[in-house]
Order: structure tokens, then sequence, then C-alpha cells
């Protein structure tokens, strides 16, 4: 009965994401604010230095700390993370977890553990699972103005997670999406789902209920580790559900490619739709 759960067949947004928004979220709204800030991207230093992106903030008395944020390095600006820090932290976090994951398989006598799963890949089926992400997505940036639970998560995007994410660039998003995408995916989908899988029919519960109570346990756990904000966490308890089921039915590796290719994207788009200075200019 473990292939209805195992992920053989073939994106907490992480806590440290989580933590350090919602302290960024308290300091920022009273010193590192719009009216004080104004934060461009700027991509002209594509070519020379490997970034896409940088983050050019600058206060109405023309003080600046552009070459910190876009550097990665620390400033004194409160609330700001440091963009390195929060980079090699995160990526660290990540694969603790992902080797965490595989050792925890080997004790709990998972099989197939992560390491097996995670060749079950199939490209063409993660493009479709992406769709409705991605479509989701579209709809919470166009529609952020609108709706004041799309706004509360547009605020805390802004104040907490880009000023940390934009001075990144391509190569720093993109190595944090995969530590995102590996590791989440190791822990909830390789590790987590099976194991509850097998304990739940051990207590005698039928293999169907036991799929659907670990994809919905699993599920409800990630949304809780991802809730910077209420709707945030719904939305992140309904991409867990995305995911499980792309992992029972095309394998751990084409979830994890799309948990990955999604948050890189994603992080992408709302640097570019949510960055202070556009919200100001709107």
């Amino acid at each position: 009965m473990r292939a209805s759960i195992a992920p053989s067949r073939a994106s907490v947004s992480s806590t440290v994401v989580v933590a350090r928004a919602r302290v960024a979220r308290r300091a920022v709204s009273t010193s590192f604010t719009r009216r004080s800030t104004r934060a461009t991207l700027d991509v002209s230093t594509l070519s020379k230095n490997g970034r896409s992106s940088r983050l050019r903030a600058s206060d109405d008395d023309g003080a600046t700390v552009a070459d910190a944020l876009a550097d990665g390095a620390s400033t004194d600006v409160p609330g700001v993370v440091d963009p390195k820090q929060f980079l090699y932290a995160s990526v660290a976090f990540y694969g603790v977890t992902a080797v965490g994951s595989q050792i925890l398989c080997q004790f709990a006598g998972v099989h197939p553990d992560v390491v097996d799963s995670v060749f079950a890949f199939n490209i063409d089926a993660s493009v479709y699972w992406m769709i409705p992400l991605l479509a989701s997505l579209t709809f919470a940036v166009t529609q952020s103005e609108k709706y004041a639970f799309l706004s509360e998560v547009r605020e805390m995007f802004e104040s907490g997670v880009l000023p940390a994410v934009a001075p990144l660039g391509v190569l720093g998003i993109l190595a944090l999406s995969c530590g995102a995408g590996i590791g989440e995916e190791a822990i909830f989908r390789g590790f987590l789902m099976p194991w509850v899988d097998i304990e739940l029919e051990s207590l005698g519960v039928s293999g169907d209920v036991a799929a659907a109570g670990a994809i919905a346990s699993t599920s409800v756990l990630f949304g809780a580790l991802h809730a910077i904000t209420p709707a945030y966490a719904i939305w992140a308890t309904w991409a867990s559900v995305l995911f499980s089921l792309e992992n029972i039915q095309d394998g751990l590796g084409t979830a994890m490619f799309t948990h990955t290719f999604y948050d890189f994207l994603a992080f992408l788009y709302v640097i570019i739709a949510w960055m202070p200075d556009r919200a100001a200019e709107e």
C-alpha cells in the first residue's frame, strides 16, 4: 500500500523567510517607509557582474544604501535583512533539511527514500502543474490593490522579503529557489507524506484514507510554516496539496523542479511588480 503515497512515481515561501519577514515588517514600517525610501531595480549590471537586478534605495535627503544592498552587505537601515547572510542561512537551512530528510527516511524505514524518489522526474508534467500556481500568482499581483487580503500580502513582501531578496540578483534568487524547492519537497513530500501514510495504515486506516490524511496533514503544516499572513497560509496550503498530488502522480523530482522554478519566477515577478517605488508611482 506504500505506493499509494510514497514518492516513487515519478516552493518554509520557508520558516526563515517567515520569521525574518515578521521582524522586518515592524521595523521597516516606521523607519524605511515608502515616503522616505525609493527603491529601483537596476538591470544595467546584468552583463558585468552576473546579477540581473540590484536594489537601489535612497532617502529624501540623498543618503543611499544602494551599494550595500546590491552587494548583499549589511546596512544600518533598521529592518533591512542582510541579503548575503539571508541567502547563506536559507541555503544552509534547506541543505540540512534535505540531508535530514534522507536520514529520517532511513531511520523510519521509509522506502523509496528521498534519494531514490528524486530520480522520478517528468519535466513536461512539471509545466502543467505550474500553470495553476502561475495563474494564482498573476491574480495576486494584478489584484493586490483591489482586495485587502492581497494588499496585506503585498505589504509583507515589500517591507520584509523584497529588501532581502532583490539585491541577490538572478543567480542568488535561483540559489534561494533551488534551496526551497529541494529542501521543502524533500522533507514534506520525500519523508513526511509517506511516513504519515505508513503510520496511518499501521493504525488500520484504509489506503485511500491514509493517503488523503497524509496529504491533508502535511499540507496544513506546510501552510502554517508559511503563514506570513492568513491569506498566504491558505494559499501555501493549497500549493502544498498540488505539490503532493504531483509527487504521487509524477514523482518527487518533478515536484522539486516545479517548486523551484515557480519560486524563481515568482520572486522575479513580485520584484518587478511590487518594488516600493513602483507602488508609489501607481
